[in-house]
């Protein structure tokens, strides 16, 4: 779980970073046409998600580069709604699209692969690929991208690093991966613009993690140039695609991170930077335009059994429950270990969290529980569990 920890708090501390921005200098593309003459600033041209007509005018220009960058705050519901509605539009015009996205780490590729061709389910691919250990936030932010790309047979790309070679990184730098880690990443990292740099220095100060500055940056600039090549290797070999790429906003803001390490490596300029729903109008250069959403939206609670547990070797275990608690209604008690749901064993946290990432409030669920497991011979129960 440590590890775990140490991901979650790197990941926070960027997508806290649409606060600490500097300037830069790229000329946003001009879109006055789509765009009300009181929306064009020095910033980033403005753009409202829900106005088709001015969507169908940023389509046509996104269309023109074979990579678009959509940063995201990774928790921000609305953020992700913004990224469909551009897949879709983009999609309906130009259907040779991929989907890169941070979400996933590039060694289950095939799983991804598997979920889109229709040969797994969506808890399959949800356990193969890992998602609730390697990335921890609500999978239901990102759930109707997914499934908007396996009705459509849309290629999604797992971009990101193995948390075991990024978290060695994080920790000890380049200096401390072997000779076959160094052979799974990229061997042309190379260093941050000053720019970059200065906001990273930014977000480091803010959110101190245990590790050193210097590591700090080695970790994201990792980051950045193995989503590039990723990203960059699958555009060549699809000459004729498009790539929407899906990331944190400091990935990709004034084109420092993803883009500008995939332009490098296709040759020339191909991606267009899109920031979503923080008003950036007052940071010329920070993208080519925004996508401004005014309302925070949260996703709905899910259905709870109301136990905190101790995820270790010997498996899920009721440490106590909570308030008004639906399992301990049913029967269950602290040290019970949670072997089975509704017929899927859970030997894990992240089993747990598999099986119940999409219930709801009302739902009854079928928990089988060892009582005294460290007997020889627990005892096994089951009970049906209103969840609340």
């Amino acid at each position: 779980m440590i590890n775990m920890k140490v991901r979650l708090a790197v990941i926070l501390a960027l997508a806290a970073c649409f606060t600490l921005c500097s300037a830069n200098q790229h000329d946003p593309v001009d879109l006055r046409q789509s765009v009300p003459e009181s929306n064009l600033t020095a910033g980033p041209i403005t753009i409202d998600p829900g106005n088709q007509q001015q969507l169908d005018g940023l389509t046509g220009k996104l269309a023109e580069n074979r990579a678009i960058f959509i940063g995201e705050v990774h928790d921000r519901l609305d953020h992700h709604q913004n990224q469909l509605r551009i897949i879709k539009n983009l999609y309906a015009r130009y259907p040779d699209l991929a989907i890169g996205v941070e979400h996933f780490q590039q060694p289950f590729q095939s799983y991804l692969d598997d979920y889109i061709a229709g040969r797994i389910d969506e808890r399959e691919m949800l356990r193969k690929t890992e998602y609730f250990k390697r990335w921890t936030l609500d999978y239901r932010l990102i759930q109707p991208i997914i499934a908007y790309a396996r009705e459509k047979h849309i290629p999604v790309l797992a971009l990101n690093v193995s948390d075991e070679i990024h978290n060695k990184v994080f920790k000890g730098g380049m200096k401390s991966l072997d000779s076959l880690e160094l052979a799974q990443i990229p061997d042309d990292i190379l260093p941050a613009s000053a720019h970059y740099l200065q906001r990273l220095k930014s977000i480091y100060s803010s959110h101190p993690p245990s590790n050193s500055f210097d590591t700090f940056v080695e970790g994201v600039l990792l980051w950045d140039e193995y989503m590039a090549e990723h990203a960059a290797n699958y555009l060549r070999s699809h000459p004729k695609s498009r790539m929407v790429v899906l990331a944190g906003m400091v990935h990709v803001m004034y084109g420092d991170g993803i883009p500008e390490r995939l332009n490098r490596r296709l040759g020339s300029d191909q991606s267009t930077v899109l920031i979503n729903g923080i008003n950036f109008s007052n940071y010329p250069g920070v993208a080519d335009y925004q996508l401004l959403t005014e309302n925070y939206l949260a996703l709905p609670p899910t259905g709870k059994l109301g136990v905190s547990i101790i995820d270790s070797s010997g498996g899920v275990r009721i440490s106590e429950f909570t308030a008004d608690s639906a399992a301990k209604a049913a029967g269950l008690a602290v040290g019970d270990r949670i072997v089975v749901i509704d017929g899927v064993k859970v030997e894990n946290i992240s089993d747990l969290k598999l099986m119940m990432f999409d219930r709801r409030s009302g739902e009854r669920v079928q928990v089988m529980v060892q009582r005294d497991p460290t007997a020889d011979s627990p005892r096994e129960l089951q009970f049906p569990v209103v969840l609340r």
